[in-house]
């Protein structure tokens, strides 16, 4: 089971009802949701294809990370059922007789899966060689994402074969194969869920930070954002026993600052992606925004927000708050101290904008929970830390200070699993080769 902070009598309706993105299947969505249903469960993934197929149209809303999947696992089952298809029409020409033919079409089939197989394969090898040795590489999930592709390829080539050897077997591998399509399909899409309903900009993996940071902080970082390295096995998932198991985190709130370009709203977004793949509830934010919804009274606690084709967490319920832009500005990339910094907020503005109301902890429910805060200005890291602190009522020195390094390195780009490696740690920095090493 699941467990997150969003209780079930308070989650509000999926999608809340706009008159000017409503449709009939829409509203059919709507009807079909309920306010006690699950917030990763499967009448709300059921919901949220419902609402990508019908409910709105790309050129006119933004792009979901659902209906992008969705759309990309049937270009995959027809690029292994078109090929497939011109093999076994290329065999038929022949025409071969008795128990040949269907060999012949089971031997096409296979020659374009042994194709994606290799194209697979060659993706998985560059992608992990484009991966930095910060925090661990997720093998796992680029394993599995690899096994769905050519899940999908396969299904296609076997629909085909199909085509060519009876009317009476495509009925018969529909049954079959329909129900492991969709089980692999909902292990998808509650993550794809998770993470676009988090409001992250774009979707970035730990593994692919390029910046330097301790041993200690990297792991402090990996719990807090439950970054894991977990196999996934197909059976656990068709009798939906992938369980997703929870770090304890060691540091639940982190001030994130640095010199431009270092890579700050990199890595807390980073964060935001990894505990959404872990189906952890979270949300991104700016500043200005957690202003605006806090001093908002119209919103009731626990409503989701609606957002261009997208619905977003409730942010008081979620598990983690990422806080970006949090002074509107950014440190000169230079050693001279005399630079005046680039920020137009200072603690004390954002102090005041939230506890205007004259509750002087207005975010204590997050204490207990997971938080990130981007600081553009190293130089005033303390007094936001103080504030922050204040603002959530916990002391001071439970908020840790991460500060990265930025590595100025040229991406390798390999053509071998072994090539890949000497070439990645012959191009890196001393100081970073020296990382790669451990």
């Amino acid at each position: 089971m699941i467990r997150t902070t969003i209780s079930s009598t308070s989650h509000q309706m999926y999608r809340p009802p706009i008159p000017t993105n409503a449709t009939r299947s829409s509203r059919a969505a709507d009807r079909f949701d309920s306010k006690d249903a699950p917030p990763l469960g499967v009448r709300r993934v059921l919901t949220q294809v419902s609402h990508d197929l019908y409910g709105t149209k790309d050129v006119q809303d933004a792009i979901t990370a659902s209906y992008v999947w969705m759309a990309d696992q049937i270009g995959h089952i027809t690029l292994g059922l078109v090929p497939t298809l011109l093999l076994c029409w290329i065999v038929t020409a022949f025409d071969p007789q008795g128990p040949w033919r269907v060999v012949l079409f089971v031997l096409a089939a296979a020659l374009v899966f042994s194709y994606w197989v290799h194209k697979e394969r060659t993706d998985y090898v560059d992608t992990k060689a484009r991966a930095r040795k910060i925090f661990p590489f997720d093998s796992a999930d680029i394993v599995w994402n690899v096994k769905t592709a050519l899940l999908y390829f396969g299904i296609g080539g076997i629909l085909g074969v199909a085509a060519f050897t009876g009317w009476w077997f495509i009925p018969i591998a529909l049954a079959v194969l329909i129900y492991p399509a969709l089980s692999v399909a909902f292990w998808w899409l509650r993550r794809k869920l998770a993470f676009q309903q988090a409001g992250l900009p774009y979707l970035y993996r730990l593994t692919n930070f390029a910046g330097v940071l301790s041993g200690t902080v990297a792991e402090q970082i990996g719990k807090l954002s439950d970054l894991k390295d977990r196999k996934v096995v197909l059976w656990r998932v068709l009798l939906g026993r992938d369980e997703v198991p929870r770090h304890v985190a060691e540091v639940r709130h982190l001030l994130i600052t640095g010199p431009l370009g270092c890579g700050k709203t990199s890595l807390a977004v980073g964060i935001g992606t990894e505990f959404a793949f872990a189906l952890g509830i979270g949300r991104y934010l700016t500043a200005a925004k957690l202003v605006q919804l806090a001093v908002d009274g119209r919103t009731p606690a626990g409503e989701m927000e609606y957002d261009d084709g997208r619905v977003l967490w409730p942010w008081r319920q979620c598990d983690l708050l990422i806080i970006d832009d949090v002074d509107v500005g950014a440190s000169r990339p230079t050693n001279d101290t005399s630079a005046i910094p680039l920020h137009l907020v200072q603690p004390q503005d954002l102090v005041d904008a939230l506890t205007a109301d004259g509750n002087p902890t207005p975010l204590d429910w997050l204490g207990h929970r997971r938080s990130v805060w981007v600081v553009g200005d190293p130089s005033n890291a303390v007094a936001w830390r103080q504030a922050v602190a204040g603002l959530m009522a916990v002391e001071e020195d439970a908020i840790v200070t991460v500060e990265p390094t930025r590595i100025e390195t040229k991406a390798p780009v390999p053509t071998a699993m072994g090539e890949a490696r000497r070439d990645h740690h012959r191009e890196l920095a001393p100081e970073e080769a020296a990382l790669d090493s451990n």
